[in-house]
């Protein structure tokens, strides 16, 4: 039996809820994935530009240590330019690759270190990295809601 390899595990775990991801919005008609359900309910792309932004987000973290945050406004206008299928899909290419080279790049060693920068409370390095694929996961439980609903 081969010991736990944190990295190959991070990896793994963010390329397949990538691929879920993306896989499920495809099966969206393209005129429904900004569409909102019921007038209340939120759009399939704006859900794929957050996680690509969280992922972006994190890979910046574990490479630099910093965190930078948009105003309200300024979160609002960047997410504005992402209405078409294309645009976010190139999007959210574009921050998983970062997010997977980030991930690719880690220290095993510093994998259990915490801080609390990036969400306000403690967590583990190891925590934060494995964030972006439950988010996105979480995310395409909710395409496929929409899928049903259509």
């Amino acid at each position: 039996m081969t010991a736990f390899q944190p990295r190959e595990h991070l990896h793994a775990a963010v390329q397949r809820a990538h691929d879920l991801l993306v896989k499920d919005l495809q099966a969206i008609d393209a005129d429904k994935q900004t569409e909102s359900l019921a007038g209340c309910a939120r759009p399939a792309l704006p859900m794929l530009v957050e996680c690509a932004s969280v992922n972006s987000m994190v890979a910046t973290y574990l490479t630099t240590g910093e965190v930078k945050r948009l105003s309200p406004e300024e979160r609002e206008a960047f997410m504005a330019r992402f209405d078409t299928a294309e645009k976010t899909l190139a999007f959210l290419e574009e921050a998983t690759g970062q997010l997977l080279a980030a991930i690719d790049g880690l220290d095993e060693a510093t994998l259990g270190d915490v801080s609390d920068a990036l969400f306000g409370s403690p967590r583990t390095r190891f925590a934060i990295a494995e964030l972006p694929a439950t988010h996105m996961m979480y995310h395409d439980g909710q395409l496929n809601y929409i899928q049903t609903l259509h």
